[in-house]
């Protein structure tokens, strides 16, 4: 690591590097924290060894609270003061870069946490933690990115009704209408979340970039465009060695199915993941 954060702990194992976020009483975002994170992120975009990043918090009761409301009434209050004229300025958006990065929600979140959250690929939720956009209560929206991801994730009519109420979701109906990717019992969080970071950090580099880029860069062309992107990349990958050697290995196989392939990895490993926590690795 370049730098040595204030905000976060940070672990690593083998390919996967995990950031705990830590900003006690209550896990608040604020202009340190978001900045902090980006770092972390560059490096860990820079670091060819490291193949997949987990974002959790170091705090048991609090994922992240939300953004510190205070400093946004500072803000509120400065402007009034000085009445600027003419557009506000646009915050530059959160770039999509070229690993995999889980959250493992494993309490409470709420506005600008939540937000934070919906910025990467995979979020694996506790089922003693509940999320909620609750800005609307403070008479403002959620400015982080919230109204665009939430819309994209769950569709219009539940992006409405989270958002218009602020109220809390839970873990179960988080998964079921597609706000996190896994609702987990709470002791077993980071183990499931482990086990698929590590069935990541096995998945070819290149090819984990190139459909990232596909499905990001997808969302926002037309179906033509999408194609023609996917085929571009597509074509990339098929002339590389990593993605030639892997396709005769599988030939090689017998060519099993996608599933049967899927199942020897998953139980290879949670039992890898068992027998570390258990010592006997």
């Amino acid at each position: 690591m370049a730098f040595k954060p204030k905000f976060f702990d940070v672990e690593r194992e083998n390919a996967i590097i995990i950031w705990k976020f830590c900003n006690p009483p209550n896990n608040l975002w604020n202009d340190d924290t978001g900045p902090e994170l980006m770092q972390l992120m560059q490096d860990f975009y820079a670091d060819p060894a490291l193949s997949v990043a987990i974002f959790t918090s170091a705090l048991p009761d609090v994922f992240i609270q939300h953004y510190d409301v205070s400093l946004l009434v500072q803000r509120g209050e400065e402007f009034l003061k000085s009445k600027p004229t003419g557009p506000v300025a646009r915050r530059p958006g959160f770039v999509v870069g070229s690993k995999p990065i889980i959250a493992a929600i494993n309490a409470p979140l709420s506005g600008g946490g939540l937000e934070t959250a919906l910025r990467f690929d995979f979020r694996f939720m506790s089922r003693t933690a509940w999320a909620s956009q609750s800005e609307v209560n403070a008479g403002i929206l959620p400015g982080g990115g919230g109204t665009q991801r939430i819309l994209r994730l769950v569709g219009l009519g539940r992006a409405l009704d989270l958002m218009l109420t602020g109220r809390r979701v839970y873990a179960d109906e988080a998964e079921r209408i597609g706000l996190i990717t896994r609702a987990c019992d709470p002791e077993r969080l980071m183990t499931e979340v482990m086990v698929y970071a590590r069935e990541l950090a096995a998945r070819p580099p290149q090819a984990v970039h190139n459909i990232r880029q596909c499905i990001y860069q997808g969302m926002d062309k037309s179906i033509e465009d999408g194609l023609a992107l996917e085929s571009e990349l597509f074509r990339e990958l098929l002339y590389t060695r990593e993605a030639l050697e892997r396709m005769k290995n599988y030939v090689t196989q017998g060519q099993p199915s996608a599933r049967e392939l899927a199942e020897r990895e998953r139980n290879e490993a949670i039992k890898n993941f068992e027998e570390k926590k258990t010592g006997k690795i």
